[in-house]
């Protein structure tokens, strides 16, 4: 069943809309363009694309939208259409966030959703509780389904947290106050060093594994800094990351095709306008294109293929590579 947030003040409130097929929460343009939104959801035949297009022709249609398509109910698959500020999060075989600041379309598709998540920027205001929506429009910022989603509606300054002691790890360094007289020097054994004495190396501790980003058999970049993978990433677009250029004799692949970056232990990767998008392909088999300026979360043993031939596997590090 889905649930919408009930608003302090629905007069200020977009809308949220269910159909049979289509979700969708728009910003709070006129009940009339409400109204032709919800009719265009409803026509037989309707797809992501006519809906996508009937918008772009409407003067008067909002400028933030979420749109969420089911495609295929046995494999829950949907396809997703951001603009605006409009915000979608799926959760289930994979967390995938679209939408914030998009001046055009950005689309996306996604299968075995567990749970999504619909919002408008204005979604951060407190709401008084939720209710139930099966089939209609309501007055709202938030729309949601399902299992749990990372919330879209996170203050984006979380009050802090009360601080808790580090947890010590096993090789932590531990300081010990013996008796003062086991220190003293003339209790010392005196070491007998001779030309018969046998120094033997010691082997230093080997660093642990770290997650890398390999591309083929012969290259292993590391995620300390953001990474942006093209055919020639350009310095001046991209500050505060490492250009990774790889080849792409039969141009699939853009200039600027794919951002990668750390969270937590996942990999959070990111289109770039490219013109083909990326397949990745999740450890269990299950693929999706990623492209129109989407974003996706991903899972050690996850490969994004940019085309060319030219896959990038995320995973971690050999020991010797440490």
């Amino acid at each position: 069943m889905f649930t919408y947030a009930v608003s302090r003040d629905p007069s200020v409130a977009g809308f949220v809309l269910v159909s049979d097929r289509f979700l969708a929460v728009a910003s709070g343009a006129s009940d009339g363009a409400a109204t032709r939104l919800w009719r265009r959801l409803g026509e037989p035949g309707a797809t992501l694309a006519s809906v996508i297009a009937a918008l772009d022709a409407d003067a008067d249609a909002p400028g933030d939208v979420a749109l969420v398509e089911l495609v295929d109910a046995p494999s829950r698959t949907v396809e997703i259409a951001v603009r605006g500020q409009a915000r979608v999060e799926l959760s289930g075989g994979r967390d995938v966030r679209l939408g914030g600041e998009q001046a055009r379309w950005a689309q996306s598709t996604a299968r075995e959703v567990a749970g999504m998540a619909l919002a408008l920027p204005s979604s951060s205001r407190r709401a008084l509780g939720s209710l139930p929506l099966t089939r209609g429009v309501a007055r709202s910022d938030l729309l949601e389904w399902g299992a749990p989603t990372p919330s879209p509606a996170a203050s984006a300054t979380p009050a802090p947290a009360a601080a808790e002691p580090p947890a010590q790890s096993e090789t932590a360094a531990v300081t010990i106050d013996p008796p003062l007289e086991t220190l003293r020097r003339d209790r010392l054994p005196a070491l007998d060093l001779d030309d018969r004495t046998e120094l033997r190396h010691t082997a230093r501790r080997r660093p642990e594994a770290r997650p890398v980003l390999r591309i083929g058999s012969d290259r292993v970049l590391e995620l300390d800094v953001p990474l942006v993978l093209g055919r020639s990433p350009r310095p001046a677009a991209h500050p505060g990351t490492r250009l990774v250029s790889v080849a792409s004799p039969q141009r699939e692949i853009s200039g600027a095709h794919l951002q990668v970056h750390l969270e937590g232990d996942r990999l959070v990767a990111r289109d770039l306008e490219s013109t083909n998008g990326t397949i990745v392909r999740e450890p269990d088999g299950a693929s999706l294109l990623l492209r129109h300026g989407a974003s996706v979360r991903l899972k050690f043993g996850s490969s994004l293929d940019l085309g060319d031939g030219v896959v990038a596997v995320f995973g971690v590090s050999d020991t010797e590579e440490a």
